[in-house]
């Protein structure tokens, strides 16, 4: 996405802080599957604006930010009869883009208890003409069909979990990618090439408290939502081997290549607990992390209807999410005042309400019995004590 910037001030508003202690993200309260669906707005970046103070118990506020072209979903899909990996739950579609040369591929995933897992990437027979570039008719070059595994069987997480203050993680994996390539000009007659790539992941968490975003249609935006900013760095290099040995500088080049070259990516990430994707994004051209390049945010429904702004929204959880039929929901509402009655409530997509129970203060279970007679789908799930409550979303299978 081309981000596009404009000179109105963006309002960050000094406001007390809300959270009184950080949240925790685990494989629990982290939703990932098949059925999920990420849905995003790029947004345009006034001048002046920096990174986020980073630390504990930090309000951000970045309700300011205007919207830039139409928002867009990111699809999660089902493992074919045959997947390409073991224990894959949903892949991806994806471009790889390296130099002037891109390919398609899909990644697949699993969720682990130490995060999202990216476990390889299947590659389907691709030919590219670039006749343009060298002047031969034929000349091609041809991505093999593949599975190239993203470090062991396990993979590797591109998302840690669990992940609360104090985090970090620095991860590293190799990949190969093989394909051959014909240039007449050059006495090259499908001559096997293997582009290597080593990635180094660093994540880590770099401040705790409330993040308010936009909502459309809606001019207070979101409520102030727990998060936590998770400062990430993606480091790329890129090896080209031709018939078993570095390939020809020159040739590199035609394709806007050296060889070893490194690419670095630089993100700020701020993350709430029961979704699968971040509330906000804001990408550096460098490693000062001093002003975004550009920026997209969450249009997920449950943006508007999360409520935070209580001490019994403060580290609730409800798990596992999705729920699958025969299984309980375990919640812990450590937020809750002792000795009052809690509510429990699910509305579905039509705004009816399917369930409403009370539960005991604290920590509580909800029978699979409950759920046992609901159709599968996404609900609003909202637990109230008084006057305070907090609601996230709820997706049964």
């Amino acid at each position: 996405m081309t981000p596009r910037f404009t000179l109105l001030p963006l309002t960050l508003l000094a406001l007390p802080a809300l959270a009184q202690s950080p949240i925790t993200l685990t494989q629990a309260t982290f939703p990932a599957s098949a059925a999920t669906v990420e849905r995003y707005q790029d947004a345009a970046l006034p001048a002046g604006l920096g990174a986020p103070t980073t630390g504990a118990n930090q309000s951000w506020d970045y309700r300011g930010l205007l919207p830039s072209g139409s928002a867009y979903n990111l699809l999660n899909l089902s493992v074919p009869a045959s997947p390409a990996f073991a224990g894959a739950q949903w892949t991806r579609a994806n471009t790889s883009t390296i130099g002037a040369f891109s390919y398609v591929l899909t990644t697949y995933f699993n969720l682990a208890a130490t995060g999202r897992m990216a476990l390889g990437r299947s590659i389907t027979r691709q030919p590219f003409s670039i006749a343009s570039r060298t002047g031969g008719a034929n000349d091609s070059i041809v991505v093999n069909r593949q599975n190239a595994p993203y470090g062991g069987a396990s993979g590797i997480a591109d998302f840690p979990l669990p992940l609360t203050a104090g985090s970090r993680s620095q991860q590293s994996f190799r990949i190969g990618v093989t394909g051959t390539l014909t240039i007449a000009g050059a006495s090259l007659n499908r001559a096997p090439f293997r582009l290597v790539q080593r990635y180094t992941y660093v994540d880590s968490v770099a401040g705790w408290g409330t993040l308010r975003i936009p909502v459309a249609g809606r001019a207070a935006g979101s409520d102030p939502l727990p998060v936590l900013l998770v400062r990430s760095r993606t480091i790329r290099q890129d090896s080209v081997y031709l018939n078993g040995a570095p390939a020809p500088a020159a040739l590199l080049a035609a394709f806007g290549l050296t060889q070893g070259g490194v690419s670095t990516f630089f993100l700020d990430h701020f993350w709430r607990m029961g979704s699968a994707q971040p509330l906000l994004e804001l990408y550096y051209p460098n490693r000062q992390y001093a002003t975004p390049a550009f920026a997209d945010y969450s249009t997920e429904s449950n943006v508007l209807t999360t409520t935070a702004s209580t001490a019994l929204a403060a580290g609730w959880q409800a798990w596992p999410n999705p729920l699958a039929a025969g299984q309980p929901l375990q919640l812990a509402l450590p937020g809750a005042a002792a000795g009052q009655p809690v509510q429990l409530t699910l509305v579905d997509a039509l705004g009816r309400t399917v369930l409403h129970q009370p539960l005991p203060a604290g920590s509580a279970m909800l029978p699979a019995a409950a759920t046992a007679g609901l159709r599968p789908g996404l609900y609003a799930l909202t637990v109230q004590q008084g006057a305070h409550r907090a609601t996230s979303q709820l997706l049964l299978q």
